[in-house]
């Protein structure tokens, strides 16, 4: 379970660096850029800026990697992480 876990966040935080990129928030060294009105307003409620999404790219790399990372902090990512993907994924934008 936990690998399962471990692989959607990293397709789930992948996926959304993508997108990020795609939309010119991405810097070519990893980093962001101040976030889009629009992509903080997909994102709104969950992810309040970009540092958070950083922890959360941080935390994606560190379970492609195979680090450790703790059961609650896994399943708090994997859960931040599909909303992030679900919402830059909806072409409604909602």
């Amino acid at each position: 379970m936990s690998q399962d876990l471990r692989n959607q966040l990293v397709f789930w935080m992948e996926q959304v660096q993508t997108t990020l990129s795609e939309r010119g928030a991405m810097q070519s060294d990893g980093g962001i850029r101040r976030l889009p009105s629009d992509i903080e307003d997909e994102l709104d409620g969950f992810i309040e800026n970009s540092n958070e999404l950083l922890a959360l790219i941080k935390i994606a790399g560190d379970a492609r990697d195979g680090r450790y990372i703790p059961p609650l902090l896994l399943q708090a990512a994997h859960l931040m992480a599909a909303q992030a993907y679900e919402a830059l994924s909806d072409p409604s934008g909602v």
